[in-house]
């Protein structure tokens, strides 16, 4: 038993004795995320990186440029609210193919111009209570 258990450990040993370190020290930095239809590719060391008074990368600035280079004009998150409320109901009131059809359009172009809010993360329960809170504030708002 003691002679198995000094040859795994010399087998271990001897394969770490064996690497020396060198290899492929070529790494891929670059990050890319599939968004529906576009790619957002987030490459350490861009150009266009955004730096925050700290002098630290502010990531939600780089996603918010590069869904704006992919998707064109973001809107404001109050009017993306607002207008996929909208067409949310008119689907419920909905009664013919051709009106649907005018509707889901209209939500194609709704979503185009609201990427960067569909594609927030709210994965804490504190993050879902604010995000809950920040929609019900804009469609009060928005019914005055």
């Amino acid at each position: 038993m003691r002679t198995s258990i000094y040859c795994i450990l010399s087998a271990i040993l001897f394969a770490f004795a064996s690497c020396n370190g060198e290899g492929n020290d070529s790494v891929d930095i670059t990050d890319t995320t599939d968004l529906d239809t576009g790619k957002i590719d987030t490459t350490l060391g861009a150009d266009t990186t955004v730096l925050d008074s700290a002098g630290y990368v502010d990531e939600e600035a780089e996603i918010a440029n590069e869904i704006e280079k992919i998707y064109g004009e973001q809107w404001e998150f109050c009017d993306c609210v607002v207008k996929n409320d909208s067409v949310n109901n008119a689907i419920l009131e909905a009664e013919e193919d051709e009106e649907i059809d005018r509707i889901i359009a209209r939500m194609d172009v709704i979503d185009q111009h609201c990427k960067e809010m569909l594609t927030t993360p709210n994965t804490t329960p504190d993050e879902r209570a604010a995000h809950e809170k920040k929609v019900n504030k804009c469609l009060k708002a928005a019914k005055n």
